[in-house]
């Protein structure tokens, strides 16, 4: 009995050791993550984006390499720092992150996950306030009607594809943009910045639609051009053709 007892007290240091360089490394780094995202919380709270974007990103770089919750915590993490850069204002970025982040996160995730439904809440959101400050710059119409079709489009989906628990925010949320095209001009709120947003670069940002919807007018590559080159009946206007040495013979 003493012999096991004196095995066992051995093999606690060689425990701790393999929890310290596997389990407990892992543990370590979300420590570390939640702590930096808290604090980027707070900067974002009292106003500090920059700061906050900084934080944001000390919070990815701490978690794990590896695992399928660090892969749902870092997604969600890059979200919160695209939330930032939309309330500086700034659309154009906020938008070309988001068309690449909701890719990833439907291909990671599945477009039916719950971080994927909350970004494309987001990406109709972003389109809603282009669409909002473009039209209080007296944009041309086709320049705006681009972000309202898009944010239609984010909506729409969410609205027949979203469980019972938000589906309600999201026909209302769709409601809202539908009713916007025939308002002189849509309501919309001054940045979190305190300044309004930037428009620059919204007429050339593009962004993925959402599953099985069509490309929204402006965006993607225009339809090919069908030349019909079928032979015609010659009409009477027409002048006769002339003929050539091989339409003579030899």
């Amino acid at each position: 009995m003493k012999r096991w007892l004196l095995l066992l007290w051995l093999l606690v240091p060689v425990a701790l050791l393999s929890y310290h360089f596997g389990p407990g490394q892992a543990a370590l780094a979300y420590r570390q993550s939640q702590q930096n995202f808290q604090l980027a919380q707070e900067l974002e709270e009292t106003g500090h984006f920059d700061e906050a974007i900084d934080q944001y990103g000390e919070a990815l770089s701490s978690l794990p390499a590896t695992t399928e919750p660090a892969a749902v915590a870092r997604d969600q993490i890059r979200l919160a720092q695209v939330r930032v850069r939309f309330q500086q204002g700034r659309l154009a970025e906020t938008l070309s992150s988001l068309g690449v982040l909701v890719e990833e996160i439907e291909q990671t995730h599945g477009a039916d996950s719950a971080l994927a439904y909350e970004t494309r809440d987001f990406l109709g959101r972003v389109h809603y306030q282009a669409m909002a400050a473009l039209r209080l710059e007296s944009a041309e119409k086709e320049v705006w009607l681009r972000h309202w079709e898009l944010s239609r489009q984010n909506y729409r989906y969410l609205a027949e594809h979203t469980p019972g628990g938000r589906n309600d925010r999201d026909r209302r949320n769709l409601e809202v943009v539908i009713k916007s095209f025939n308002d002189p001009v849509p309501p919309t709120a001054a940045s979190a910045a305190g300044g309004g947003f930037d428009t620059a670069g919204l007429t050339d940002v593009i962004t993925p639609p959402p599953p099985d919807a069509p490309i929204a007018p402006g965006f993607g590559p225009p339809p090919p051009t069908v030349i019909d080159a079928r032979p015609r009946e010659p009409t009477p206007e027409s002048p006769a053709p002339e003929l050539n040495e091989f339409d003579l013979g030899s």
